[in-house]
């Protein structure tokens, strides 16, 4: 090939813009990713019901939110189960590893803890998803992942917030979850608070990262469906 051919050749190769789809940058390093799905509570405010079993568009939220994640190809996936247990277990082994938490009455705290000493894989980084956040998508996720991915070494942690305001899920490094594992009853948000420089809050526009359901106005809100199975096991 002639000199001008090949110069020709690379510029038009250099021009060229590869878009690779953010689902594909995570398994191209190679990052191994554990999830850990919270799902324990009791819905006191919503009148004793399992959040797990809500369903939007007809599908249960803990089994939307396994169906949007599967495309992160993680090596580990746990649903911490406490409340209403029996009957979240089904569904929720279908996608993952079910734990379940005896002191589930002791509060969001002592399933995250539970759910952190129960991973076995040597994981790169953990997702730390909450089961009644209906509009997370596998975008959500994996904006959160891709942008953790930009980050330098010293960050061993990500937020997302919105208009200030801390959401969830949150994505950790293995070595700050070993840290809270080394640390007797502590927990992520415990950890968060001693090591802000550690950790990247990141600002969006996206409201799917604070929209959760506690109430019956956030039930309305995004149109969620109790299950009708759920509410005569549970007529007194």
């Amino acid at each position: 090939m002639e000199i001008g051919s090949v110069l020709l050749l690379n510029a038009i190769v250099e021009s060229l813009e590869i878009v690779i789809p953010n689902s594909a940058i995570m398994n191209a390093k190679q990052t191994k990713l554990a999830i850990l799905l919270l799902a324990a509570g009791q819905g006191s405010r919503l009148g004793n019901i399992a959040k797990a079993l809500l369903k939007k568009d007809g599908i249960p939220l803990i089994q939307r939110f396994w169906q949007e994640a599967s495309a992160l190809n993680a090596i580990e996936s746990i649903s911490v189960l406490g409340f209403y247990a029996d009957e979240i277990e089904p569904l929720a082994k279908q996608y993952s590893r079910v734990v379940i938490n005896q002191q589930a009455k002791e509060g969001h705290g002592s399933s995250v803890r539970i759910g952190l000493e129960s991973l076995h894989t040597h994981f790169d980084l953990l997702l730390i998803a909450l089961v009644d956040q209906p509009r997370i998508t596998q975008t959500s996720l994996e904006l959160l992942l891709n942008t953790f991915e930009t980050q330098g070494d010293e960050i061993d942690a990500l937020v997302p917030c919105y208009q200030g305001q801390r959401g969830n899920p949150i994505v950790m490094r293995r070595r700050a979850v070993l840290e809270i594992l080394d640390t007797p009853t502590q927990v992520c948000r415990e950890w968060l608070d001693l090591h802000p420089s550690r950790v990247h809050f990141l600002e969006t526009n996206r409201a799917e990262f604070i929209a959760d359901v506690d109430t019956l106005e956030d039930l309305q809100r995004e149109r969620l469906a109790v299950s009708y199975t759920h509410l005569r096991a549970h007529e007194t």
